[in-house]
């Protein structure tokens, strides 16, 4: 493979060390395809968890499917290109769309659990269901999250502040012209959404603050307190651990090419978190324990139910309707909305 790149430069097959480092990765990959796989089969089968108020965790999570399918789009055709000269059509077509759809879903993710975590907080302060009193708003921000990364980074590269490279056994990446685009691309797709998320939470955990001394002086505690407690908390562990596994990679991006080892590890991470965010997701939502819980007692049941053993078991009646009849809360544990 190695001695293709060198008498075929323009090949667009990976080297042998190349395909080396992105080996596991592809087993990462592989891995987060069943999770979300489980996942999203949850939803077929429980109408519980079809509600408006978890868009924004489904719009997360299908950015999670996108990156995925980018990824073994891209593996394949640089493991499987066999021409030495490729169809220049073909070519750059491979190889924008391996350069800047990452990045570009990457800032998706990260304006998603903005928004998601301002309904929350309209949730928890206000006591609205903001996806049914700000429907229009809800609309407006879909569209200005999915439209506006991608003109941004268009915008950059045709104006010339940005070009995308192709190395040579390598893939194609993003390189900026001044540290001026890379730092203000930092503070776009970076710092300014995580800094808004940290206020929003920070207003959210002081509304509970003093509401809570206020319920203490009268020596009662909501239900809704404890919720909104919980939901702030459940939120808190997501993030912590979505924004360590995720920042590395694109805080990286912006500094290094895409043949560094630092990139592949920071790439490596990235899909860690995208392999567990079904399982965080869901471990963290009352309405899919609820779903495991009901499952695991059905399972149980047909396993052990026979002629002989039904007069010691207690059986779980589970029809059709048993998944729309689970009783939940009205808006996801981590409305956040990873």
């Amino acid at each position: 493979m190695d001695d293709t790149n060198k008498t075929c430069p323009l090949t667009l097959l990976w080297s042998k060390s190349t395909l080396e480092q992105r080996r596991f990765i592809l087993y990462v990959c592989i891995i987060a395809t069943f999770t979300h796989s489980f996942f999203w089969l949850q939803l077929i089968f429980c109408p519980a968890v079809r509600k408006k108020s978890m868009q924004w965790l489904y719009a997360y999570l299908i950015t999670d499917i996108l990156l995925l399918f980018r990824y073994f789009f891209v593996y394949i055709v640089h493991t499987t290109s066999d021409e030495c000269i490729p169809n220049p059509a073909w070519a750059l077509f491979v190889c924008y769309f391996e350069a800047t759809v990452d990045n570009y879903l990457n800032t998706l993710e990260v304006y998603i659990l903005l928004a998601l975590n301002i309904c929350r907080y309209i949730q928890i302060v206000h006591n609205k269901n903001a996806y049914v009193a700000h429907f229009r708003l809800l609309i407006c921000a879909h569209v200005i999250i999915y439209f506006i990364p991608i003109i941004m980074y268009l915008m950059q590269i045709s104006i010339g502040w940005a070009e995308v490279s192709r190395f040579v056994g390598g893939s194609c990446d993003v390189s900026y012209n001044n540290i001026v685009i890379q730092i203000l691309n930092l503070i776009i797709v970076f710092a300014l959404p995580i800094a808004l998320n940290i206020v929003v939470i920070g207003c959210s955990i002081h509304h509970i603050h003093l509401t809570s001394r206020l319920n203490r002086a009268r020596l009662h505690v909501s239900a809704r307190e404890k919720y909104h407690r919980s939901l702030v908390i459940q939120f808190f562990i997501f993030y912590i651990v979505w924004l360590l596994l995720w920042s590395p990679n694109l805080i990286v991006y912006q500094f290094t090419s895409g043949t560094s080892k630092l990139t592949t590890i920071a790439s490596l991470l990235n899909f860690i978190e995208i392999a567990v965010d079904p399982i965080i997701i869901a471990a963290l939502d009352v309405r899919f324990q609820l779903l495991w819980k009901n499952l695991w007692f059905y399972m149980i049941n047909m396993l052990v139910s026979n002629p002989a053993s039904q007069r010691r078991i207690v059986p779980i009646t589970l029809n059709r309707n048993t998944w729309s009849t689970i009783r939940v809360p009205p808006l996801s544990v981590i409305t956040h909305g990873r």
